[in-house]
């Protein structure tokens, strides 16, 4: 068998010419560009030369223009088989400026943030579909569910591929019936998929990132692209590529019957899943995620020690004390510690990070068995440490847990509280203590010998 096509390797639109108006504002000027879809997701241009006219000296202009602020231009163009091509988000990386006998041209090199591209379907589709196009993705087979919407579909390639970017993995939903109103479904399938990403993204421990989104519905098939950073793989995946159904399946069913009302569940999961080179990164990415789980989510009462108003009355007497004590110095000082102080009153009515989340935790009913409460204060004063000053070693004792502790701890604690948020049970991949299978909810510990009932 032949080896595959460059041309077949690296496109996922085959290339067409397009040709329309190219403008910005008011200003407007004939153009053409071969476009298609590289593998990774991005839109890539080769534009003809456009002759430097008076008509065409916007580009110039807006090129040379003395501003840090980036110009985008628009282009609407079509091919010959009909196909139709549109972006208010063009940008130039190079003006390509060549001058000979025949003249002056424009040869721009181009980038687009956002692109859409519409092709007519040889036949009808009665069912509407909604497809996105993922990076990063990784699966045995597919996986499947049935849902209000209709039928989904995931998939990706099991065996990493020449291109770690490429955006060979997909999301589809299609309805089951016309949908009497087509708008809506699509709106709701929208929020169903990128839902289902943001779980997948925690399961792979990597932001799935999807470049291209396609809606096929009636005649035609409406493909936006969207331009985005470079996929990276996770590297504590919470489940192995081969085990996905469970996690899938509670990334659907959370969407419809959510088992908590969770806030900011998506900023925990982008926090969770971001890249993380050194441990440091991952300590702080880890407790930031868990951090703003809990500050989204505790109640009022949960948060304060006092309820203000009690604590209003407590922090004016503290505050008399405070001045008491300082009358013998001198105004200037006294001043100036007074106001100081005062500021740091406010955090004495605060519940640390620790007593939130065990607050949480038991409202959740979020089982930590297994994690010591000495182990978290640890990894706590490590990201502290790591925060405040930039490392974590430098007066740390031989008797302190490596940083890599620290880190499995707290994303183990992260993980057990988004299971929870999103109702899965099952196996799943640990890291505490090393590498291992291990299953949520944990098994009830059974009694040490000296607790054992008589």
């Amino acid at each position: 068998m032949p080896a595959p096509s460059p041309k077949k390797k690296i496109t996922l639109a085959e290339p067409k010419l397009f040709s329309g108006p190219f403008s910005l504002g008011v200003d407007a000027v004939e153009a053409s560009a071969v476009i298609h879809i590289h593998s990774s997701g991005e839109l890539v241009f080769e534009f003809s030369p456009i002759p430097c006219t008076a008509q065409s000296d916007f580009i110039s202009a807006a090129w040379h223009r003395e501003s840090s602020d980036v110009v985008h231009f628009s282009f609407k163009a079509t091919a010959e088989n009909g196909a139709r091509f549109e972006t208010e988000h063009l940008i130039f990386s190079s003006l390509g400026m060549a001058s000979d006998a025949a003249g002056t041209r424009f040869t721009p090199e181009a980038r687009c943030a956002k692109g859409v591209l519409r092709y007519a379907l040889k036949e009808p589709f009665p069912l509407p579909a909604l497809r996105i196009r993922l990076k990063g993705f990784r699966n045995f087979g597919s996986l499947h569910a049935e849902c209000a919407l209709g039928r989904l579909e995931m998939n990706g390639p099991h065996e990493a591929g020449d291109e770690d970017d490429a955006a060979d993995g997909w999301l589809v939903v299609q309805a089951g019936d016309p949908p009497p109103d087509a708008a809506l479904w699509r709106a709701d399938s929208e929020k169903l998929l990128e839902h289902i990403r943001r779980i997948m993204s925690f399961a792979t421990a990597s932001l799935l990132r999807a470049p291209i989104t396609e809606y096929i519905a009636g005649t035609e098939s409406e493909v936006t692209v969207f331009s985005q950073t470079r996929q990276r793989s996770g590297v504590m995946p919470v489940f192995h590529f081969l085990a996905h159904d469970g996690i899938f399946a509670a990334a659907v069913r959370s969407y419809f019957s959510p088992p908590i009302v969770v806030k900011h569940l998506f900023f925990a999961i982008e926090w969770f899943a971001m890249e993380g080179t050194y441990n440091e990164i991952r300590l702080v990415n880890a407790m930031t995620a868990l951090e703003n789980l809990i500050d989204s989510n505790v109640e009022p009462g949960e948060a304060l020690i006092l309820p203000p108003a009690q604590f209003k009355r407590t922090r004016s007497v503290l505050l008399s004390v405070i001045k008491a004590c300082l009358s013998k110095w001198s105004p200037e000082m006294a001043d100036d510690a007074s106001r100081e102080l005062n500021e740091k009153l406010a955090d004495l009515n605060r519940r640390s990070l620790l007593r939130k989340l065990e607050l949480l935790a038991a409202r959740w009913k979020v089982p930590l068995g297994g994690i010591e409460p000495a182990s978290l204060r640890a990894a706590k004063q490590a990201r502290d440490k790591v925060v405040h000053r930039g490392q974590y070693y430098e007066d740390a004792r031989e008797t302190d847990a490596d940083l890599w502790t620290h880190v499995t701890i707290i994303r183990e604690v992260a993980v057990r509280f988004l299971f929870t948020a999103i109702g899965y049970e099952g196996r799943y991949i640990s890291h505490v203590g090393g590498y291992r299978e291990a299953v949520f909810p944990p098994a009830a510990a059974a009694p040490s010998p000296a607790q054992s009932p008589t």
